[in-house]
């Protein structure tokens, strides 16, 4: 028995020196999202047990993909849910320690050392092969309509994701925020009097030095705008004030975008996405003169960001969404300088 227990304390303590090798002191700093979280310990159990059964095991799992991108997102959900059951293992293993128990925890031990030490490996040589590079959800826009978001909308207007749809072309928030619920009500400027529409996001990838916690993103009451009239209809139904659009599940929500683009635009080279009407409204931002608003829009704290969605060539001229006010919680950093404004009626390129 003695033998055993030792055996036993000489891989917890090899399973706890392995493990500090791929902690990551910047994660323990900053600490994740419960979404993130959430997010990693379900890809991380796809990965192990497909390792079970793939060539190469955890490695073959793992490296099964062209993307550096989803690569790089793979090692930190193994390393973050490694860390977790670490944790797991250190608070389960209490005394007295029969002998069934024991050869229970080192074949639980046995596991995560060999997990361990594939994510160790993995980390020392990368991603090998030919690399796909990510393709941006921008060059999904070439070729649609100008009204293609208007298109978009009415074809989901009797379906259960009608307003979150809507609500997605008009401010382009993430589909994880429309799971927390979007508030959208009438308002009046109390310094012009003027009536507003203000729609208020709750921010997801939120951390201390990443993101903005709440957004509010205002429309004037008698904006034209065919997807600002459509708004004004919902709320005119609406028997709660604030109105709340929210949907159970991001993945379904981005899935049905995708079908209903595939409907509109069969012969369309590109998969259209949820992602694809954020990039839209940056692109508008950017093609009225106001890039410092891509940020603040969608909810990033660094004006950097910015450039990595949509281009002013892609604002269509005649279907520009133009919030009167968008307000954030905390200041962006390095804000660009707004652009010079385009006439509504100035030609210009439109992809």
């Amino acid at each position: 028995m003695s033998d055993l227990i030792e055996n036993l304390k000489a891989k917890l303590l090899h399973s706890t020196e392995l493990i500090q090798q791929i902690a990551s002191e910047r994660n323990r700093r900053t600490g994740r999202s419960p979404n993130t979280e959430h997010d990693y310990l379900r890809l991380a159990q796809t990965l192990l047990t497909r390792a079970k059964t793939v060539d190469g095991g955890l490695i073959g799992a793992v490296s099964d993909t062209r993307r550096p991108t989803t690569f790089q997102k793979r090692i930190a959900a193994l390393r973050f849910t490694l860390q977790s059951r670490q944790l797991e293992l250190l608070d389960s293993i209490v005394e007295p320690v029969t002998p069934e128990l024991a050869q229970k925890w080192q074949r639980l031990l046995d596991e995560q050392i060999d997990h361990t030490q594939a994510v160790i490996e993995l980390r020392r040589q990368g991603l090998v092969g030919h690399r796909t590079r990510r393709r941006s959800k921008r060059v999904a826009l070439g070729g649609l309509p100008p009204d293609w978001r208007e298109q978009l909308c009415l074809r989901g207007s009797t379906g259960r994701y009608a307003d979150a749809l809507l609500l997605a072309a008009l401010t382009g928030c993430r589909p994880s925020e429309l799971e927390g619920g979007i508030e959208v009500s009438r308002v009046v400027n109390p310094m012009t009097e003027q009536p507003l529409i203000e729609i208020v996001i709750d921010g997801t990838k939120v951390k201390r030095l990443q993101g903005q916690p709440i957004r509010r993103i205002r429309y004037a009451e008698d904006d034209e705008h065919p997807l600002v009239l459509m708004l004004k209809g919902v709320l005119s139904k609406s028997q709660r004030t604030p109105m709340l659009v929210q949907i159970n599940h991001a993945d379904n929500f981005s899935v049905e975008v995708r079908r209903l683009a595939a409907s509109l635009w069969p012969a369309h080279p590109q998969t259209i996405t949820a992602y694809c009407l954020r990039h839209q409204w940056a692109a508008d931002a950017k093609r009225v003169g106001d890039a410092g608003a891509v940020s603040r829009g969608l909810g990033h704290l660094s004006a950097k960001t910015q450039k990595l969605y949509g281009t002013a060539s892609q604002g269509r001229r005649g279907y520009l969404l133009r919030p009167v006010s968008i307000e954030v919680e905390r200041p962006v950093k390095d804000a660009a300088a707004p652009a010079a404004l385009n006439k509504p009626d100035e030609p210009g390129p439109v992809s």
